[in-house]
């Protein structure tokens, strides 16, 4: 066998660990560093095939012909400077510490870089902190940043603990637009109409200078014909309600209700279908009469 036409293939092992080890080295001695980050008053230095190799946001930025291809110095806008420091260690390490007072900042960041690892493991951390005093927060957050499976998660857990969720300073504090996503669900975990409704009031209640303009808007969602019919009696002369027209029309149609059963097949609408955790629970909607 003739010696010269021997063939033997190696590969190192570990090979790519111990590569990028050497990287981190160069970039804790500032070494063949080729770009600075500029975020606030913080700059850090950075080699462009590292932070390219992990993030998409990186590499477009360097390899298009964008005027940052071949500036020295990049200023960084909308990221925290510590959780951009964070992503580009672990852009040489790939290892991130996850801390319950920095996730957001930490998320929003790997969102804008484009480090999708990062923003699944971000997610989950979130999902295992969920409590009723910050799921409402936290479903906001991840629509914001177009997390959608955080986002579901969060709404499941909200209405699934709704009863403790109304009770914590997040729902008091809801904007009207994201409220009435609450209240016109059907999963809404609830024993029945009038707790939904009671929540209601006290959100209002809470800023009521501020709040009546959006209680028309807002009470359409409750479905008042399943209300107790006392409820609704004491509701028309209520000082919220009586002077305002779409209010009034609300209640004449839960009256209605209560007063002609015999018409309510002609009555159907969504504030008569009952909540998914209310269906087979008995409503009183016979108890009023013309005299109320």
């Amino acid at each position: 066998m003739d010696a010269s036409s021997s063939e033997e293939f190696y590969q190192a092992v570990h090979h790519a660990e111990q590569t990028f080890r050497k990287m981190e080295s160069y970039l804790k001695q500032q070494q063949l560093c080729d770009v600075i980050l500029i975020v606030g008053n913080r700059k850090i230095p950075a080699h462009r095939l590292v932070l390219s190799s992990v993030s998409d946001y990186f590499a477009a930025m360097f390899t298009s012909d964008v005027c940052e291809a071949k500036q020295e110095e990049i200023k960084m806008e909308g990221i925290d400077p510590n959780a951009l420091w964070d992503l580009v260690q672990f852009a040489y390490t790939g290892c991130l510490e996850l801390k319950e007072d920095t996730i957001e900042n930490l998320l929003a960041a790997a969102c804008l870089l484009q480090l999708p690892q990062v923003v699944d493991v971000c997610c989950h951390f979130l999902m295992k902190l969920l409590h009723p005093s910050n799921c409402l927060g936290i479903r906001a957050f991840a629509d914001a940043q177009g997390c959608i499976e955080l986002m579901k998660v969060a709404h499941s857990y909200t209405m699934e603990n709704i009863m403790e969720v109304m009770r914590n300073q997040e729902f008091l504090l809801l904007p009207a637009e994201e409220l009435h996503k609450l209240l016109a669900s059907d999963d809404v975990n609830v024993p029945d109409e009038e707790t939904i409704f009671h929540a209601l009031m006290m959100w209002v209640k809470y800023d009521m200078q501020t709040r009546c303009s959006d209680l028309s808007m807002l009470l359409a969602f409750i479905r008042l014909p399943l209300l107790p019919p006392q409820i609704l009696a004491d509701l028309e002369n209520h000082a919220l309600f009586k002077n305002d027209l779409e209010c009034q029309k609300l209640i004449l149609e839960a009256m209605k209700y209560h007063l002609l059963p015999e018409r309510r097949t002609l009555m159907q609408s969504p504030r008569t279908k009952p909540r998914k955790s209310t269906v087979g629970t008995l409503y009183a909607v016979g108890g009023m009469d013309n005299n109320k």
